[in-house]
C-alpha cells in the first residue's frame, strides 16, 4: 500500500461537441506519465498514441504491467464498464499518482449525486495526487459530485440558450458570458468566479507529439498564450 501523497485535483470541462472543450485536456495529459482515459471513441489512440484496452481483461492485463510510465485508453460502452473503469482507475492511481480522464460523462453518469466506483474514485483518491477530469456536453448532465468538487470549471462552447442560462445561473455569472462560438472558453472557480478567458488557436507552432500543429491557449486580456502545469492549470493564473 501506498503512503499518503500530495493532495490531488480535479476539474470540470464543459462544451458541445467541436468547441474545443477536449483539446485542453489532451494538451494536459502531456504532463503526465502515467494516464488512464475513459473514452469510448478512442480519439487518445487515434490522436496521441495511447495503448488501447477495447475489453475488461486487456485493461487489466496493461494495468497489472504499467508499474511505471504508461498512457492507457479503455474503449468501454456502458455504464457497467465505467464503473469498473473507475474501479481499476482507483486502485492504479493508489499504487503511483497517475491523471485520471473520463470523457463524455453524460452516457454513463446522472445529474444527482456519484455513485459506486465513480463516486469512491472523486471522493477518495484525492489524498493519492491523481488528477481527475470529466468532460461532459451540458452543464444538466454533470452530476451534483463532480461539479461541486472540481477545483476549477471549464466552460466552452454551449448551443443553446437554455444550455447557457443553465450554467450561468449554476456559476453565478452572467448568461453574456457563455462562450457561443467554437474554441472560445472561461475557466472559472468557486472562490473567484471568472478567472480567466481565452480561445483555443491551432495555428502555433509544431508540436513534438501532435502531428497537425500545436494547440495553443490565448490568453484573451492580453493575446498572450499560456501554458498548462501538471495540475491542470494554467500558469500564472490566480486560481485562488
Amino acid at each position: 500500500m501506498s503512503s499518503i501523497r500530495t493532495n490531488g485535483n480535479m476539474a470540470l470541462f464543459l462544451g458541445i461537441t467541436r468547441s474545443g472543450k477536449s483539446v485542453p485536456v489532451k494538451r494536459i495529459s502531456e504532463k503526465w506519465t502515467r494516464v488512464l482515459v475513459y473514452d469510448p471513441k478512442g480519439e487518445y489512440h487515434l490522436e496521441l498514441g495511447f495503448e488501447q484496452a477495447n475489453t475488461r481483461r486487456e485493461l487489466l492485463d496493461m494495468l497489472k504491467a504499467a508499474t511505471g510510465p504508461a498512457k492507457i485508453n479503455y474503449m468501454g460502452i456502458s455504464k457497467s464498464d465505467f464503473l469498473f473503469f473507475c474501479d481499476c482507475a482507483f486502485n492504479w492511481n493508489h499504487q503511483k499518482e497517475a491523471m485520471i480522464i473520463c470523457e463524455e460523462l453524460a452516457s454513463v453518469t446522472n445529474a444527482g449525486k456519484a455513485d459506486g466506483a465513480w463516486n469512491r474514485l472523486i471522493n477518495q483518491s484525492m489524498a493519492f495526487g491523481p488528477l481527475v477530469v470529466g468532460t461532459v456536453q451540458r452543464g444538466q448532465e454533470v452530476d451534483k459530485s463532480l461539479l461541486n468538487s472540481a477545483n476549477f470549471v471549464h466552460v466552452a462552447q454551449h448551443g443553446t440558450d437554455d444550455d447557457a442560462y443553465y450554467i450561468a445561473k449554476k456559476l453565478g455569472v452572467p448568461m453574456e458570458e457563455i462562450p457561443r462560438e467554437p474554441l472560445k472558453f472561461f475557466q472559472w472557480t468557486a472562490n473567484r468566479g471568472i478567472v480567466v478567458r481565452g480561445h483555443v488557436d491551432f495555428k502555433g507552432a509544431k508540436g513534438k507529439l501532435w502531428d497537425d500543429g500545436t494547440p495553443r491557449f490565448i490568453r484573451a486580456s492580453n493575446g498572450k498564450p499560456m501554458k498548462f502545469n501538471r495540475a491542470g492549470r494554467f500558469d500564472g493564473v490566480a486560481y485562488c
